[in-house]
């Protein structure tokens, strides 16, 4: 009897490890991620990026799309702010009907935009905060030209065959039709849920 105990027990804590060995893989991935997202490496983002992604809209369209709205820009200026490294959390690792594994990453995303060719008076910052508000951002004014804004955000973590088994990552963005298309029915109800989840909990601890 105590040798089968034994047994099971070495065998439930080997599990453990893998879990905790894959969360530690997603929590530094996620880390890069965003630093490489930082640095402009579009390439090394994309590296990271679920292939099925790729089927949708090829690499270099991409990279362009990044380009366009981060570099060669006449309207405006976008500016990541630096996150802090020990606000990432990573879930349980969960595995879908098919076995496909995936997990949660949050972290909270700061940015700044500077308008290059407008000033916003009182009016016209009352109306972009409004807008900012309604996508599930908070947001306020460093001047009549810089917009600084913050969101609680959340990657997906996926690991399957289309992957070789390694962990792949994309934006959570139901809003993005080319999430809808990729993520799987079971994940995409999971996300929803672990999502609300946090923004409950953040709005609990800010008061």
């Amino acid at each position: 009897m105590k040798k089968l105990i034994f047994i099971f027990l070495f065998l439930c804590s080997g599990f453990l490890l893998a879990q905790s060995a894959d969360q530690k893989k997603i929590l530094e991935d996620s880390r890069s991620f965003i630093s490489l997202f930082q640095k402009k490496d579009y390439d090394g983002m994309l590296n990271m990026t679920h292939p099925a992604i790729f089927e949708k809209i090829d690499k270099k369209s991409m990279i362009d799309g990044f380009k366009k709205m981060f570099e060669k820009n006449d309207e405006f200026e976008i500016e990541m702010v630096d996150t802090d490294q020990t606000r990432f959390n990573v879930s349980d690792i969960f595995t879908t009907t098919d076995n496909t594994k995936y997990a949660f990453s949050s972290y909270p995303m700061k940015m700044k935009m500077t308008f290059l060719k407008e000033k916003f008076d009182e009016d016209k910052k009352k109306m972009v905060l409004g807008m900012m508000e309604a996508q599930g951002m908070k947001a306020q004014f460093i001047n009549d030209t810089t917009l600084e804004m913050s969101k609680q955000s959340m990657i997906l973590a996926l690991n399957d065959k289309t992957t070789s088994n390694a962990w792949k990552y994309l934006n959570y963005d139901e809003a993005n039709p080319l999430y809808v298309s990729i993520v799987p029915v079971e994940v995409m109800k999971k996300a929803k849920e672990y999502y609300a989840n946090l923004l409950i909990k953040q709005k609990e601890n800010a008061n």
